[in-house]
């Protein structure tokens, strides 16, 4: 319990620092990913709901929580406590970054790019949240020529981004079909 309590002691550091960027779950994945962890952050999500029961405004345990939900692909929970965690503390990209990944997943991709674009507003080069609004617009709103703008923002700003490799093949894959579609 001490080791599981120790991030919220000493406050949680950035979600980019701590996370990669979440793995894009398809529609019959999501249920199997869910049963292979759920026993995993079950004991978390109780060690985290107790400490929020002594205190209820602990901004690192309702963000700690919100995560494991989130890792756990409860999206409706890690939404609501993402909420919470944002009313003590709105401008927090990172909170702000995963929730719109949540509410991506949920099949909300209006209001993912939403909280990126908030996200954004209050953190300008906040990457995870220029990642994830490119797969957004680029999957879901399919609309690839914002998706390039996006991630080749990204990339000026962190040329060796985690994930640019994926994100070049990317771009040139939208670009190939942008070329074939006349979009």
């Amino acid at each position: 319990m001490a080791v599981l309590c120790l991030p919220l002691l000493f406050g949680c550091s950035k979600a980019e620092e701590k996370k990669s960027p979440p793995v894009l779950v398809g529609p019959g994945q999501a249920a199997k990913t869910e049963e292979a962890r759920a026993p995993h952050y079950h004991g978390l999500v109780e060690e985290y709901q107790a400490i929020l029961a002594q205190d209820p405004r602990n901004l690192a345990a309702l963000t700690a929580l919100g995560n494991a939900y989130f890792d756990s692909g409860e999206w409706k929970k890690a939404i609501a406590t993402y909420e919470q965690a944002l009313s003590i503390e709105p401008r927090n990209a990172d909170i702000r970054t995963d929730m719109g990944t949540s509410y991506r997943q949920s099949g909300m991709p209006d209001r993912a790019l939403a909280e990126y674009r908030l996200a954004l507003q209050y953190e300008p080069a906040h990457l995870n949240a220029r990642y994830n609004m490119g797969i957004v617009l680029a999957y879901d709103k399919k609309n690839s020529r914002a998706a390039i703008r996006i991630w080749e923002e990204l990339l000026k700003l962190a040329p060796n981004f985690p994930h640019a490799d994926r994100i070049r093949s990317n771009m040139a894959s939208l670009k190939q079909e942008t070329r074939k579609d006349g979009r």
